[in-house]
């Protein structure tokens, strides 16, 4: 039986890769209705940045960081890493028939590739190179 780490540093990978065979193996009804939306709102923002002109950069890895127990469930903190920065997801692991599932997850928190804060809620902001000078 694998632990929950590896669980969590499995699923981060098929995030990143967007293998949604494997990602819909760990949900628990109530974890995959939380996925659901949160996929609608990153689907929304990855809309607004292509709309901006920006493409969003593939993810490059993932950090995980046990937090320990709540209840019934284990939380873990993953932070999804790309050249735009990070993006933070809370998960909550709940261990049904000695597999661990996602019962619940949210982003938390985002950063640019500057370290900087990102507030998701904002628009999109995409910076314009500096007019070329005339000759």
């Amino acid at each position: 039986m694998a632990t929950v780490e590896e669980a969590a540093d499995t699923f981060a990978k098929d995030l990143a890769a967007q293998n949604i065979a494997g990602l819909m193996m760990v949900f628990t009804p109530e974890g995959m209705m939380k996925a659901m939306q949160m996929q609608g709102q990153m689907q929304a923002r990855a809309a607004q940045a292509l709309a901006a002109g920006k493409a969003p950069e593939p993810m490059t890895g993932h950090n995980i960081d046990l937090k320990g127990q709540e209840g019934e469930d284990q939380v873990v903190h993953l932070s999804m890493l790309s050249a735009d920065g990070s993006a933070e997801i809370m998960t909550r692991w709940r261990e049904i028939d000695g597999i661990w599932k996602v019962n619940d997850m949210a982003i938390v928190g985002a950063k640019d590739s500057e370290g900087n804060a990102v507030d998701l809620s904002a628009p999109v902001a995409v910076s314009t190179p500096p007019p070329t000078p005339s000759a």
